[in-house]
């Protein structure tokens, strides 16, 4: 996988351990991203350290979720993709869907299974 330009502004998701599903969090503030009004195409990067597979059947899902409002009022998902091992995987988005740009955007994490817990840093990749 490419190398991917980090930009600590562009973090969606600090790491530690998630164990049900929710927006995420860095410094355990929601945290949403204001793209501005402008259109944009890019991806996410999910670099995930540790996940529970013990069960069998846990299961995990990282999306980016778009809003026209910071306060995230009926967000819509840009882009989502499943995470099945530890290693690094991306999430392509675009923030415009018809003709409505959603603005801000931000990462959510659904899990499930028996004893799901997930380790990963969510960013939005520059260039």
């Amino acid at each position: 996988m490419a190398q991917r330009t980090y930009d600590q502004l562009l973090l969606l998701k600090d790491a530690g351990a998630v164990t049900a599903s929710g927006a995420a969090t860095v410094g355990g503030q929601a945290r949403v991203l204001d793209l501005g009004t402008g259109k944009i195409e890019s991806r996410a990067v999910v670099d995930t350290s540790a996940l529970d597979l013990t069960s069998s059947d846990e299961t995990y899902r990282v999306a980016i979720q778009g809003s026209t409002t910071a306060g995230f009022a009926g967000p819509v998902e840009l882009g989502s993709r499943a995470v099945s091992a530890a290693g690094r995987s991306e999430v392509f988005f675009g923030n415009e869907v018809g003709s409505t740009i959603y603005q801000f955007v931000r990462a959510f994490l659904t899990l499930g299974g028996t004893t799901p817990s997930i380790n990963c840093t969510v960013f939005i990749a520059k260039g």
